[in-house]
């Protein structure tokens, strides 16, 4: 039997009276999930054999609690979860799904919670929310890839910079990790929340050098960086702010942005890196742009990095829930079911998806 009109009305006023489910701000609650990002032993997540990074959501509470402008961050024409929030009949919809059991759990009304609130609004349909790198596997690629002292203690730890800060998982990642961290990011609330995370959890003995600017136009200290790692923007999808600085309003066409920001971002990093470090990249390539990785990968080799491997971020499992990178059988190469992947060819392991992070020596 489906739910009455009246019930799912009751559903909606009380939710609307209490208002939109984000992260708790309360400073327990956010020390508690620091703790637990700190607490966790990360190295299960690396398979050095097969060149996978596992993921858990430890820390990634904590970071989308520092980032509530993101609920109303658009990709592409998808919904964002503060559009179906503010449009009561898609709100009621997705209620009704919750009410119903259909595609998601069958709740009754007073075992709603937040966390069941932001898990509806962010899989309606039509709807994508943005997207944050997982501290921990941020947290693991630094391990590999920096050469440091004993983690939090001394000041000597490897420096790496972070082009695209985004919304705080490499930077929560550093701080686990240990390392000191330059960010650079042109969206206002992004580095306002960046600069929280920063003076909340950074550790004193460590430097995190936070820049509102595009990653074109830094260009670090020659020969002072161990690594460089992230995620780029992809362009003319996630539209993160207004900001002139934003690098798909610089640059309003894909080969002007490919040229002006994705390689100018890569070359600076030529320019920082010392020789014999590593920038990793992790890109896929998607609908709107179907050869993001390879071009990618072209542009690396034409600044003068060699690429010299790829490992594989792992993105879910079948069942959800978090995926660990020990494997007990053999990868195999054959081509995974996963729309538009090109040269590079995924591990295939059933139930999981991966994206590759392309690692590139100076």
């Amino acid at each position: 039997m489906s739910a009455s009109d009246e019930l799912i009305q009751q559903v909606y006023d009380e939710w609307k009276e209490k208002g939109f489910p984000y992260y708790s701000t309360d400073d327990a609650w956010r020390n508690q999930r620091f703790e637990q990002l700190m607490n966790y032993k990360r190295d299960v997540l690396v398979d050095r054999r097969s060149k996978i990074i596992g993921q858990t959501q430890h820390g990634q509470s904590l970071a989308w609690s520092f980032m509530e402008h993101a609920w109303g961050i658009q990709c592409g024409k998808m919904h964002t979860p503060m559009d179906i929030w503010n449009d009561e009949e898609k709100l009621k919809h997705g209620i009704s799904k919750l009410l119903n059991g259909q595609f998601f759990p069958k709740t009754l009304p007073h075992k709603f919670t937040d966390s069941l609130m932001r898990l509806m609004l962010r899989r309606v349909t039509g709807t994508q929310m943005v997207s944050n790198f997982r501290p921990t596997a941020a947290a693991a690629l630094y391990d590999v890839f920096v050469d440091k002292d004993s983690p939090l203690e001394g000041t000597e730890a490897g420096t790496v910079w972070d082009p695209s800060m985004g919304y705080g998982g490499r930077l929560l990642g550093a701080i686990a990790a240990g390392v000191n961290y330059i960010g650079t990011d042109p969206c206002i609330p992004t580095y306002e929340g960046l600069e929280k995370i920063r003076d909340n959890y950074g550790h004193s003995n460590k430097r995190y050098e936070l820049r509102r600017e595009g990653s074109e136009t830094y260009v670090p200290p020659e020969e002072s960086l161990d690594f460089v790692m992230t995620s780029p923007p992809y362009f003319g999808w996630e539209a993160y702010g207004d900001e002139p600085e934003q690098s798909s309003i610089k640059f309003d066409t894909s080969e002007m942005w490919k040229e002006y920001f994705l390689k100018q971002t890569i070359a600076n990093a030529h320019v920082g890196l010392k020789t014999g470090k590593y920038l990793a990249l992790n890109v896929a390539n998607t609908k709107q742009y179907k050869t993001f990785e390879e071009d990618t990968v072209a542009l690396a080799k034409e600044v003068g990095f060699e690429h010299v491997d790829t490992w594989w971020l792992s993105l879910s499992t079948q069942q959800g829930g978090s995926a660990v990178a020990t494997l007990d059988g053999e990868i195999t190469e054959t081509k995974q079911k996963q729309k538009y992947m090109g040269e590079y060819v995924r591990p295939d392991i059933p139930g999981r998806k991966f994206e590759p992070t392309f690692i590139f020596k100076k």
